[in-house]
This record gives structure tokens, C-alpha cells and sequence, in this order.
């Protein structure tokens, strides 16, 4: 589990990471990133498939996003994949 930041109401937010693939695709390896997002009260799927220097995020339906904004979560996984690929 990766902690992320906190929400509005001070909750924390977390990257719970269940699946890493890593498929091959011309000119490289892509690395896709399975988990659930969530601050304790609402959860939500993610996926986050990057390759060389393009990283997109996909977030499931959910509530999460009333609680913190989305356009700082997917900069902080977009960060947590680039990371992820250099280990």
C-alpha cells in the first residue's frame, strides 16, 4: 500500500497495488499497474499503463473524487508508475 496524501476531511489516501504486467509492445516493455484507490471510505479501481514517456490513468466509478481532487491523484500515480518502472 502506498500512501498518497489526505483528503479534505484529513483522511489519508492510499494506492493499493494488486497486479503489475508487463507486456511487450514494439520499441519496448509497457508496464500496467492494477489497484484500488481509496481514503477508508470509498474505494475505486485504477488502472495505469505507461510506457516510455506516456503514463494514462483510469480511474472505476466512485465517490472517491468528492473528497480529494483527481487531477493531483493522477500526477501522484503518474510519479508512483515512472518510480515503479526504474526499480
Amino acid at each position: 500500500m502506498i500512501y498518497l496524501t489526505t483528503d479534505q476531511f484529513d483522511q489519508a489516501v492510499y494506492f493499493d497495488l494488486r497486479k503489475t504486467e508487463h507486456p511487450r509492445r514494439a520499441g519496448g516493455q509497457e508496464q500496467i499497474l492494477y489497484g484500488l484507490l481509496g481514503n477508508g471510505v470509498s474505494e475505486v479501481p485504477v488502472t495505469i499503463r505507461s510506457w516510455r514517456d506516456w503514463t494514462d490513468v483510469d480511474f472505476g466509478k466512485g465517490d472517491l473524487f468528492s473528497f480529494v481532487d483527481e487531477r493531483t491523484i493522477r500526477r501522484m500515480l503518474g510519479q508512483v508508475a515512472r518510480e515503479m518502472e526504474l526499480h
